[in-house]
C-alpha cells in the first residue's frame, strides 16, 4: 500500500462525517490502476476488528434500527441476544453444523449423483442459453452442467448478482461497528460532494433504503452509475412520488462502493479500501478464493457499451474473481463482479452456512449470522421477475425455503435451506421471459434424496 499523503486528510465528527479529498482519491486510484494486483496487496495487515454490535431487525423484518436493538456478535450460536433475536434458519435446519463444509477447500464430488447428467433430471425444455450450472447439496457437488463451448474455469460477469453480494461487505462493516443500517448518506459524505438539486432528500437516504430499493432514488439504463462520488450521489432520479419511499428500482449506481471506501477510511488512510480490496482481504480468503484479477479503470463503461458481449471479461487480468471499475477506478456497486461458477457456488454455500466458512471452532464467522438472517427477511414486496415475491437485501424469495440473487440474463445464486441446496448458474444474455428462472425452479423442485 502507498503511504498516506500528508497534504490530504480525512476528518471525522461525532456523526462520522468523512471528508473526501478528490486529490486523495485520485492518488489512490492511480495506484489501483497498475497492471496486475496481487492478493497480498489487498490483505489488511492490521489485527482483525474485535467482536462488535450489529443492528438487528425485529421479527417482522421491518422494525429495528435503533441503538437499543443490537446483538452481540461474539460468534456464539447459543447467545441470541438483542431484542427480537432469532436463530438463523439454516443453522436450525442443519443441526450441529451437519452439512457445513470447509469453504477454503475444493468441494467434494458425489460421483453417484453425478453419474446422471443434471439436464437429464429436469423437464424437457430449450436450455441452449445455459452456459454452466453447479448444484450443491450438503456442501457436495451433486449436479453439474457445462455447455460444450464453455470453459468452466473462465470468469463471467454476473451483472446484478453483484447487488446481492456487495451486501456482504455492508453487513461486515456494520458488524465492525463503523456503519449503521439507518445511517443517512449525509452523515457519511461531506457537503462538498453534494451537487445539483434535491440534495436534502438525497442526504436523508439511508443504507437500509439503498439495500431494499426503497430510497426513492430511481435509475435505468439511461442513468449513469457515477464515475465519481458527486456523480454517483446526483445521477439517480428523484420523482414527485419519491417521498413515499416505496420500492423503486435503481438499476446501476455506485453509491455503496464509495460508502465502503469512506467507512474503511474512517479509521485512518492506511485502512482505506475499495470494494475489491475489502472483499479480497476480508471475505474471499476464507472461501479459498485467491485468484483475484484486476480490471482497468473505465472497464465498467466499456463493458456496457456492448451489451451483447457484456459477459466478456477479456479486459481484466486472469483470475477467478474480478470487478469492473468506473473511470475513477472504483468498482461498480450494483453490477460489475466477474467470477467463475465455482466461486458463485462458494458464496451461495457461505450464505447457507449462516456466514461461517467452516464447521467447528476453526470456522471463521466471515459475516454475522444475523446479517444473513436480515438479508433473507422480507422487507418489501417488489414487482420482481418472478412475480410479487418478497425482497430482502438485494435478494428475492422464490418460495418459503428459497432465496436467490439474480443478474441480467440469468446469472443466479439460489439457496434452499430446507434441502441444504445451492444452485449457481451462468447464462447467455437472452430475450424476455427469464428462462433461467425456470431452470432454477426445476432444480429446486427436485426432492430431497433425488440426487442419490
Amino acid at each position: 500500500k502507498r503511504p498516506p499523503n500528508n497534504n490530504h486528510t480525512i476528518t471525522q465528527s461525532t456523526t462520522m462525517r468523512i471528508l473526501f479529498s478528490s486529490l486523495l482519491i485520485a492518488s489512490l486510484t492511480r495506484a489501483a490502476r497498475a497492471a496486475s494486483v496481487s492478493l497480498d496487496e489487498y490483505r489488511d495487515h492490521y489485527d482483525p476488528a474485535p467482536a462488535a454490535a450489529v443492528e438487528f431487525e425485529d421479527a417482522t423484518g421491518v422494525g429495528g434500527g435503533s441503538g437499543e436493538e443490537e446483538r452481540n456478535l461474539s460468534g456464539s450460536k447459543g447467545d441470541k441476544g438483542g431484542k427480537g433475536g432469532k436463530a438463523h434458519k439454516a443453522s436450525k435446519h442443519v443441526g450441529l453444523e451437519d452439512g457445513f463444509v470447509d469453504l477454503s477447500e475444493d468441494f467434494e464430488r458425489d460421483e453417484t449423483a453425478l453419474a446422471q447428467p443434471l439436464i437429464g433430471r429436469l423437464p424437457v425444455r430449450d436450455n441452449s442459453f445455459l452456459r454452466a450450472a453447479l448444484v450443491l447439496e450438503n456442501g457436495k457437488i451433486v449436479g453439474k452442467y457445462v455447455r460444450a463451448d464453455v470453459n468452466v474455469d473462465d470468469p463471467r460477469a454476473v451483472h446484478s448478482t453483484t447487488k446481492g453480494l456487495i451486501s456482504l461487505a455492508i453487513g461486515k462493516l456494520i458488524a465492525e461497528g463503523d456503519l449503521r443500517l439507518d445511517m443517512p448518506l449525509g452523515d457519511i459524505f461531506s457537503d462538498e460532494h453534494w451537487i445539483g438539486d434535491n440534495t436534502d432528500f438525497r442526504k436523508r437516504v439511508t443504507i437500509r433504503e439503498l439495500l431494499t430499493m426503497t430510497s426513492g432514488l430511481r435509475g435505468d439504463l439511461s442513468t449513469p452509475p457515477g464515475d465519481s462520488l458527486p456523480e454517483a450521489l446526483y445521477s439517480p432520479i428523484v420523482h414527485e412520488d419519491s417521498a413515499k419511499k416505496e420500492y423503486s428500482y435503481l438499476m446501476d449506481n455506485n453509491i455503496l462502493s464509495y460508502v465502503i471506501y469512506a467507512i474503511t477510511c474512517s479509521k485512518d488512510l492506511w485502512h482505506c479500501k475499495r470494494p475489491i480490496q475489502y472483499f479480497a482481504g476480508s471475505i474471499l480468503p476464507s472461501l479459498g478464493v485467491t485468484g483475484i484479477g484486476s480490471c482497468p479503470a473505465g472497464s465498467w463503461n466499456v463493458a456496457h457499451e456492448n451489451w451483447s458481449d457484456y459477459g466478456n471479461t477479456d479486459a481484466c487480468s486472469d483470475g477467478e474473481f474480478a470487478w469492473f471499475t468506473n473511470e475513477e477506478g472504483f468498482e461498480g456497486a450494483t453490477s460489475g463482479m466477474t467470477m467463475t461458477v465455482n466461486v458463485m457456488a462458494k458464496l451461495g454455500q457461505l450464505y447457507l452456512q449462516g456466514g461461517k466458512s467452516a464447521p467447528g471452532p476453526g470456522g471463521e464467522q466471515v459475516v454475522p449470522e444475523s446479517w444473513i438472517d436480515q438479508t433473507w427477511t422480507p422487507h418489501v414486496k417488489p414487482p420482481t421477475i418472478v412475480g410479487d415475491n418478497a425482497g430482502g437485501f438485494f435478494w428475492y424469495q422464490l418460495d418459503k425455503d428459497t432465496w436467490f440473487s439474480y443478474g441480467l440474463g440469468g446469472q443466479i445464486i439460489a439457496v434452499n435451506r430446507r434441502l441444504n441446496r445451492v444452485v449457481a448458474m451462468q447464462s447467455d444474455l437472452v430475450g424476455e421471459g427469464c428462462p433461467s428462472i425456470h431452470v432454477m425452479r426445476d432444480i429446486m423442485k427436485l426432492n430431497e434424496g433425488d440426487f442419490k
